[in-house]
């Protein structure tokens, strides 16, 4: 400590030891001795507050809040099994009530709220002319979506009370409307898309059809007569992805063509058969032949001949005359057979071939026939489509429907919400505080006074010997005779007392009376004169709270350092 005394005191600042360091004690006891100041700087802060409340004008607020439709869950099952929901952008997604709210936060809702409030306040306030609809929007309204639903929260304030109302009643009014009419406009644009793409494709349909029957007709094809069904369904048939299939199968001409080229090979395959049978092969023979109306009688002739050959073959030699000569009518038989099995399947043959050469067609013709048939069919599936689709739309345009539902009617809070008298009156309180305790710092700063015994002993004058207050003289007595017969009852030699700072006389008079009346010593001196003060051997310092300095006790020290003399302590007045 006294290393610190003596940086201090060579610096030659007059400044206070430890000056980095908070004293908390001397910081109260400070504010303690200005609580007057500080009591000033409070009245004022709260003065402020008071003035501010009273020339602040009173904001009011009311609220209401609307269910916002969820498209989901109230979407009729028509619009949900169709793509009608699509073609009026109706969907029910976070993303769409998010779009949702920012709609009804734009001007193209709000616009005529702003221009009603504006005319309203005109009447009242010219500054209002200055005023423009973002900044009313974020000076006046708050509306929100609640979390994890479809509620709407709407707020309004405003320092005109009787207006407050009846915003909301035309902010609820508004939406409302909005509702139908957003759902009307859906409808109309809808119902203008299916007219005009229906008006498109009845036309692009009857022109396909045209197209492929005039085809058909110039190059001598034919449809069948169910083809005309599956044109009315088309709309199955596209969507089930089998036209590619069902088109050959309408086109009779392919299908003349196909069977005739395999009723060809049939046939050739029959009459290579028949070329490798011998004489003794009447099964098969047989068995052709009973493919075949006109020759089932012979077949049946030589089936009788092979079983009366077998019963006489039991009876009989091979050489017997009977099986000789019905051997002979058997082998006749078969000859006969198949010659006109042989005869019958190429004239069959020979029509088959006539109906392959009357089915055939210059190479593309059949393929153009193919996409021709199959635009038709996909036209006519498109405005089956549209024309379902539209009449959807307009059971859809006839239904009625519920605007946007109010679950709480717009209400006006009972008391206003600005401004916060106990916010503004805290916030002056603190103010009021915190500027009088800087205040009173400074005020002691400035003073440069010494008001507490921590910054005394701080400069290093020894232990504190005794507290005199100013107050209670009478308790002098007792604390000088405490101090001779204690700390000083060994001391040797004269003592002097030296007093620093501006200590009356009146005060330095009766505490050296005090002191010559409990003493030993033969010599006392009360000085404020330091040269008189170290030609004694011995010395203690007076100071007194208040009233002595920060700059005064620095000097002294400085002085007594310079001396060599021995500071025994200190005395304080207080």
């Amino acid at each position: 400590m006294n290393s610190i005394n003596e940086a201090s005191v060579n610096d030659g600042r007059a400044i206070p030891l430890l000056e980095d360091e908070i004293d908390i004690k001397n910081i109260l006891y400070s504010l303690n001795r200005n609580r007057r100041l500080i009591a000033k700087f409070i009245f004022s802060g709260l003065f402020i507050s008071g003035l501010i409340i009273f020339s602040t004008k009173r904001v009011w607020e009311g609220e209401f809040q609307i269910v916002l439709e969820n498209n989901e869950v109230n979407r009729p099952s028509l619009l949900k099994e169709s793509g009608l929901s699509n073609v009026l952008n109706i969907s029910g997604g976070n993303d769409s009530l998010i779009t949702e709210v920012g709609i009804l936060k734009s001007p193209l809702v709000l616009m005529n709220i702003f221009e009603f409030v504006k005319k309203e306040k005109e009447f009242k306030n010219n500054q209002i002319r200055n005023l423009n609809f973002k900044k009313w929007k974020e000076s006046y309204l708050k509306i929100d979506l609640e979390k994890n639903s479809t509620i709407l929260n709407i707020t309004y304030k405003d320092n005109d009370k009787d207006l407050v109302i009846p915003v909301l009643n035309k902010i609820s009014t508004t939406y409302q409307d909005y509702s139908g009419r957003k759902r009307l406009r859906g409808l109309e644009l809808g119902s203008n898309f299916y007219e005009e793409q229906i008006g498109i494709f009845k036309s692009r349909s009857i022109d396909s059809l045209r197209k492929s029957q005039k085809f058909a007709n110039d190059q001598d094809l034919s449809v069948l007569p169910n083809d005309f069904k599956s044109i009315e369904s088309a709309s199955e048939l596209i969507t089930s992805s089998s036209i590619d299939l069902e088109i050959p199968n309408a086109i009779n001409i392919e299908a003349i063509r196909v069977a005739a080229a395999n009723k060809i090979r049939f046939i050739d395959q029959q009459l290579e058969q028949i070329n490798k049978l011998n004489d003794q092969s009447s099964e098969q023979i047989m068995y052709i032949a009973s493919t075949i109306p006109a020759l089932q009688e012979l077949s049946a002739k030589l089936k009788l001949f092979e079983s009366d050959l077998a019963r006489l073959r039991l009876i009989y030699k091979e050489s017997d005359k009977n099986i000789k000569n019905l051997v002979e009518q058997r082998n006749f038989s078969i000859e006969l057979l198949k010659r006109q099995v042989k005869g019958f399947l190429i004239a069959q043959k020979a029509d088959a071939q006539a109906r392959l050469k009357s089915a055939e067609r210059p190479a593309g013709t059949l393929i153009e026939y193919k996409m021709l048939l199959s635009n038709a069919f996909k036209d006519k599936a498109t405005l089956d489509n549209l024309e379902n689709e539209y009449r959807k739309l307009l059971l859809e345009k006839a239904r009625s429907t519920d605007p946007w539902e109010l679950i709480t009617t717009p209400t006006l809070s009972p008391n206003p919400i600005a401004p916060k008298k106990i916010k503004i009156l805290a916030l002056g309180l603190i103010a009021g505080i915190f500027t009088g305790s800087v205040a009173a710092l400074i005020s002691d700063k400035r003073k440069d006074i010494i008001f507490s015994l921590v910054e005394i002993e701080s400069y290093g004058f020894g232990p504190v010997l005794t507290e005199l207050s100013f107050v209670q003289k009478q308790s002098w007595t007792e604390s000088i005779d405490l101090v001779i017969s204690g700390p000083l009852s060994e001391i040797k030699g004269s003592i002097a007392f030296l007093a620093v700072g501006e200590i009356d006389e009146e005060e330095l008079m009766h505490l050296s009376k005090l002191l010559r009346k409990f003493t030993n010593s033969p010599e006392i001196i009360i000085t404020k004169d330091l040269r008189e003060a170290v030609q004694c051997p011995n010395l203690i310092v007076i100071t007194a709270l208040g009233i002595t300095r920060n700059q005064e006790l620095i000097e002294a020290r400085q002085k007594l350092l310079l001396q060599r003399t021995s500071i025994l302590g200190l005395i304080a007045l207080t």
